[in-house]
């Protein structure tokens, strides 16, 4: 044997018990299970440890980290994840299937096994400007790739639901192709669910609560439990684990580089499965074996002769101590860079000198609502010039930066800032560049440190800059994830120092232009209501392109 896990605690999932065991390695495959020795040429020991396949995260999207596949990889296998499912709108509304393309190159070269959902809403809608789409020929070619488990969370719900013929489309391509199809239903009527899992959607991650879990479970859904950092599910939810213990896995979504360094990964989920009062044996059956059968990867979802040897060491609180993937450990993977094609690192395309666009509504703001990405319309009473800082009242700004020209501007409540401004080429769906400030001067010196650097963030004090480059598409880089970590608590200080009250002002600005949350925001194209599904006025608040 190449290597042998001694005196293991080995999770069995059929009597949701642990075994000790011995377990026999070669050439990457699970070969013996033994409670006697076996002779190997290297030995780790599990003494008191349970041995678990690895975890997998069964929806993410790795761009919120704002690491690469390899980035991301190399931070979420130290804490047992080895399998991931990634949703990678963010990359795909940048460049298209170029931009998924080098995403999934790149996760080739990583220690995990990363697998993708093609993304089925990019853009979101054709109220704002993105540089790259996926249509109904894209999925047919992406389908195709071992790589592909699913067809991408389906946002568009009532698109789904009244039959709009590329959803139809995307998800019969998918079906016959034996994939996956990934849902989003949040808080959505028994009737809409209903009708929206008969037109072919088989999971949901959307939900908080126990009740709206049961009642998608009830209606055939399988639900993955979400843990990310800022959505997450309620603990009361967590005992549907024993209501419906095969049709439960685990996911985070979106959570950041700093938050899986400082809490973990889906073992995070783990530990408060059991702290909330489910069989250990079973909640890491939930983290692993139920995602894995779910996506036809049952060779790694089982610590059985002939399986695939990737496998956890954890202690009795779930922190990782070995990791193995294909029968070595973690220490001994080679992880290989990938070229960052010149696409992507100049993808930010604004003309210098630029000029920052007027208000063309003086009577609207966008009032933010801290710990929610709700916004709400706010009636403004005249005043002179575009600030009132002392009312808090800023400018948020677009800039489409693919080349077109368009931009656009209104009044902001909600950001605080008394000096200053802060700018953003991560910009939830088609990463415009977002900038909110407390003067023209002042947004035009962060916005065009974002294109010096094509692409990051940047606070700006009026003489100092703190930033985050993303160099790759101007939403990810390959700098280290505990400097990305560090970088990006910089910016959340510097932030607060300039007056901005909220928790986390660059995930807030980063959403203040997608035009699918509610009730109003400012894309590329002008002042959006949500609601209503069209632009605020006479479409007085489209600009030009130049």
């Amino acid at each position: 044997m190449d290597l042998q896990i001694r005196n293991a605690l080995v999770v069995d999932f059929d009597s949701l018990i642990f075994k000790r065991l011995n377990v026999g390695i070669k050439d990457g495959i699970i070969a013996k299970l033994s409670q006697s020795e076996i002779s190997a040429k290297k030995n780790v020991d599990g003494q008191g440890l349970y041995l678990s396949p690895g975890l997998i995260d069964c929806h993410c999207h790795i761009e919120s980290t704002h690491l690469t596949p390899s980035g991301f990889a190399n931070v979420v296998s130290r804490f047992g994840t080895l399998y991931a499912v990634a949703d990678c709108h963010e990359i795909a509304n940048v460049a298209g299937i170029d931009g998924l393309n080098y995403f999934m190159d790149e996760a080739k070269n990583s220690p995990i096994n990363i697998f993708f959902a093609i993304p089925s809403c990019v853009p979101a809608t054709p109220f704002a400007t993105s540089g790259g789409k996926i249509d109904v020929d894209d999925v047919k070619k992406l389908i195709k790739s071992e790589m592909v488990l699913s067809l991408g969370e389906l946002m568009n719900v009532m698109g789904v639901v009244n039959g709009e013929q590329r959803f139809l489309e995307m998800i019969k391509i998918a079906k016959e192709a034996d994939k996956r199809v990934n849902g989003h239903a949040p808080h959505l009527d028994l009737e809409t669910l209903r009708k929206y899992k008969e037109r072919g959607v088989e999971d949901d991650h959307e939900s908080y609560g126990y009740d709206e879990i049961k009642q998608k479970l009830e209606l055939g859904f399988f639900v993955f439990l979400r843990e990310g950092s800022t959505e997450i599910t309620e603990d009361r939810a967590y005992r549907v684990i024993n209501e419906y213990p095969d049709r439960i896995a685990f996911c985070t979504d979106d959570k950041t580089v700093g938050d899986i360094l400082n809490t973990g990964h889906i073992n995070y989920n783990v530990k408060k499965a059991v702290k909330n009062g489910i069989n250990p044996a079973l909640a890491l059956k939930v983290a692993s074996f139920n995602g894995l059968k779910y996506y036809g990867l049952k060779k790694n979802s089982e610590i059985k002769v002939g399986n695939v040897a990737n496998l956890v060491l954890f202690d009795k609180e779930f922190n990782t101590k070995t990791v193995i993937v294909n029968g070595k450990t973690l220490k001994e993977q080679k992880v290989i860079s990938v070229k960052t094609p010149d696409f992507l690192k100049n993808s930010i395309q604004v003309k210098t000198p630029f000029s920052i666009p007027k208000i063309k509504n003086k009577n609207i703001a966008i009032k933010v609502n801290d710990g929610s990405l709700i916004t709400d319309k706010l009636t403004v009473e005249p005043f002179e010039g575009e600030y009132d800082t002392e009312k808090d009242l800023l400018k948020l700004v677009v800039i489409e930066r693919y080349g077109h020209g368009f931009s656009s501007a209104c009044l902001i409540n909600g950001f605080g800032l008394k000096k200053g401004a802060l700018a953003s080429s991560l910009a939830h769906d088609c990463h415009n560049i977002v900038a909110v400030g407390t003067s023209d001067k002042y947004l035009a010196k962060a916005i065009e440190k974002i294109i010096e650097m094509q692409g990051g963030q940047v606070a700006y004090d009026g003489k100092n800059f703190t930033v985050l480059p993303l160099e790759i598409g101007g939403i990810v880089t390959r700098e280290e994830p505990q400097k990305v970590a560090k970088m990006v608590e910089n910016l959340k200080l510097a932030a607060h120092k300039l007056g901005c009250p909220l928790k986390s002002p660059f995930d807030m600005l980063s959403f203040m232009a997608l035009e699918v949350i509610p009730h109003i925001k400012l894309t590329d194209r002008g002042l959006f209501d949500v609601d209503k599904f069209t632009y605020i006025g006479d479409g007085n608040e489209l600009s030009e392109g130049r």
